[in-house]
């Protein structure tokens, strides 16, 4: 038997408490009369208690429950296997937009030097489809999954801090979209052997104004997600430029400062069980990380699939509901156990 919804599987542990409750129950409803009145006197004045149907009640219960949980994993008769080809590698690039990547630390400044790296990845990965998420205080998906890489490169050119209104910078949002779109609702119900590699590729100077990246990044590692952070720019403090030229100033008149923060991005890479490196003018490393996706593509380029698969989640509903509904009907009637 193989699962079209293997990740469903773990909702069987609620069978344990379950069968524990109606073991309870059975042993509490046999002996409540004794408990409350004594024996002699219970049989005189209640109806006679049918234990067996006490117990076929219970049995029946937890037969439907099982029955219906286990259709929830998406069973099937599978016969045989075959070598199958995954469908390639879904690379989605997260690139942080905020005012801040504008700073000419490295040339020709953060978001620039950003572009290059990610162009150059596009074009060294091996097949696969690609797609752009800004981020910025807000996320906003500029490219969505897509292997037409003219307008990939297209939409990237774009890429600006003025195509999100709300600045700062906040990873915990983009995160959890850029997991959206890498494991769609419409994908859930695959079998995950076909599946291709999900790749995240984050490009960010490391300044997080919200907060809060690690649960968003342990469901990342969760999903299976491989996450490639970028770190770009310098630690010396330096300026940022203002949209109209001139520098930016904070709502006193005072020189706004940015700094690249590593420990943001290596925090990030670490809970996400990704990778971590560093970008810098004259150092680009877009070789070495297409590289890595590329090894990782043809390390798990073929798997195996199941030649037949006949779906045996409706005999398990029917079964379920069939259950359920014999324990409704049967009555305790009279008669003793």
């Amino acid at each position: 038997m193989c699962f079209e919804w293997p990740e469903n599987i773990v909702y069987l542990f609620l069978l344990i408490p379950l069968a524990v409750l109606l073991g309870y129950g059975v042993i509490r409803e046999i002996h409540l009369r004794e408990a409350v009145v004594g024996v002699p006197v219970a049989d005189a004045m209640m109806p006679p208690l049918r234990r067996r149907v006490v117990i076929m009640k219970k049995v029946l219960l937890f037969l439907g429950v099982a029955s219906l949980l286990v259709a929830m994993t998406g069973p099937s008769h599978c016969t045989g296997e075959r070598p199958v080809l995954r469908n390639g590698t879904d690379l989605v690039f997260m690139l942080d937009v905020s005012r801040s990547m504008w700073a000419r630390d490295v040339l020709p400044d953060r978001l620039g030097l950003a572009k290059q790296e990610i162009i150059g990845i596009s074009r060294s990965v091996i097949g696969g489809r690609r797609a752009i998420l800004l981020f910025a205080g807000a996320p906003l998906v500029q490219c969505p999954l897509t292997d037409d890489r003219e307008a990939f490169d297209a939409l990237l050119g774009m890429a600006s801090p003025d195509l999100i209104e709300e600045q700062g910078t906040a990873f915990r949002s983009a995160l959890e979209l850029a997991g959206t779109l890498l494991q769609p609702a419409s994908e859930n119900r695959l079998a995950s052997g076909i599946k291709g590699e999900k790749i995240l590729v984050l490009l960010s100077d490391g300044e997080d104004h919200a907060g809060e990246v690690r649960s968003a990044a342990l469901k990342l590692k969760k999903s299976g997600t491989n996450l490639f952070v970028i770190g770009v720019g310098m630690r010396q403090p330096v300026v940022i430029p203002a949209e109209r030229g001139g520098v930016k100033l904070d709502e006193r008149g005072r020189v706004v400062m940015s700094s690249f923060r590593a420990e943001t991005l290596q925090a990030l890479a670490r809970d996400a069980g990704g990778f971590y490196l560093r970008s810098m003018s004259g150092h680009t490393i877009f070789q070495e990380v297409s590289e890595r996706i590329n090894r990782m593509a043809a390390s798990s380029r073929w798997v195996m699939e199941p030649v037949g698969r006949e779906s045996l989640s409706r005999y398990f509903l029917v079964a379920g509901f069939i259950s359920l509904l014999a324990e409704i009907m049967i009555g305790r009637g009279g008669g003793r156990g």
